[in-house]
């Protein structure tokens, strides 16, 4: 596999684990491709989906602000099937949901309810949703900063607004959380007001089959860094493809929006959808790495896409659109890498 990798002679700022490491510049993938879709029409309208998943035969869309607040399709061919999940305290019911929180379980899924720290394992049977679990998990503060499973009961989540720690490390089994990591200092403008930094530097997380480590993509800066299940930093990436900027103090509303949605991992590889926004035309695109944070492919999406998910099962992409597209959704194909 072809790939223009150099490596920049200045290295971070801060080290992680005691090792110093430098940040990495990708000029190019090592194959470009273009995705063109099949158009799913539904029939009832998705407004505001917030979060999609791909489960072994199911495909779940969460619409927080409706009163069914998921709809379900069936997977390959994404034929619709329902809108089921009530909005209630019941057994079954929902309250607002962590959309960092979501974990593919089988035909279902696990996800953190925000507020009351209970998190709910979810399947879909017989045309309902039914909680088969709910675990009360012992945080000192609500949790709706993403909740990601790491390797032996430990998980990630993000610093809070009120804290100078990048991440916290929660050990299910003894109740602790450890603060730990240091933000990144990319900004020209240098932000010392925790809550400036969460928004400066905001991001969603994937994490490695094994548990073992974690991909962070940030929104707001073409970037993206990998850890160690100890939130050690082990790569740190730099993007410097056609359209990027190195201005994100820009005013609200001009400022560059690059990963969004929640990047997905198959077999070796993370996929993450990058919007190169928000100048218009603005071409979506599929970036797809390797754990190293080896740039492997990127694909140019035939359309504007908000969410994508992925299912290795099926060999397919579903995506989204959030701004025009209420009464329909798009089938890929997922590239084979060579």
């Amino acid at each position: 596999m072809k790939y223009i990798l150099s490596l920049s002679l200045m290295a971070l700022l801060c080290t992680c684990g005691g090792k110093e490491v430098k940040t990495s510049t990708v000029t190019a993938f090592g194959e470009t491709g273009r995705l063109t879709a099949s158009v799913k029409k539904i029939p009832e309208p998705v407004l505001l989906p917030r979060f999609v998943c791909a489960a072994d035969d199911y495909l779940f869309v969460y619409k927080e602000k409706e009163a069914k607040m998921f709809a379900i399709f069936g997977l390959p061919d994404g034929e619709y099937l329902c809108s089921a999940g009530q909005r209630g305290q019941g057994p079954d019911d929902f309250m607002m949901l962590d959309t960092r929180s979501f974990q593919v379980v089988g035909n279902g899924f696990r996800v953190m309810e925000s507020g009351t720290n209970r998190l709910k394992t979810v399947e879909f049977k017989d045309g309902r949703l039914s909680v088969t679990k709910a675990e009360q998990i012992d945080l000192a503060s609500p949790a709706n900063n993403g909740f990601y499973p790491l390797a032996d009961s430990v998980y990630l989540t993000f610093g809070q607004p009120v804290e100078l720690n990048e991440y916290g490390l929660y050990d299910k089994k003894t109740g602790n959380l450890v603060k730990t990591g240091d933000y990144p200092q990319w900004a020209t403008t240098a932000a010392t007001d925790p809550a400036q930094l969460m928004f400066m530097y905001i991001k969603t997380c994937v994490v490695h089959p094994d548990g073992s480590k974690f991909a962070t993509f940030y929104s707001r800066f073409k970037r993206l860094r990998i850890y160690d299940r100890e939130a050690n930093l082990l790569h740190d990436v730099e993007v410097r493809i056609a359209p990027f900027s190195t201005s994100p103090d820009a005013e609200p509303g001009k400022q560059p929006v690059y990963y969004i949605g929640q990047p997905q991992t198959a077999g070796d590889y993370i996929y993450a959808l990058c919007a190169n926004g928000p100048d218009e035309p603005a071409d979506c695109e599929l970036h797809v790495w390797d754990w190293d944070g080896n740039p492997v492919a990127c694909y140019d999406f035939d359309r504007k896409v908000t969410y994508i998910a992925l299912s290795q099962k099926h060999g397919k992409l579903y995506a989204f659109d959030l701004a025009t597209a209420e009464d329909e959704f798009y089938i890929y194909d997922l590239p084979q890498l060579r």
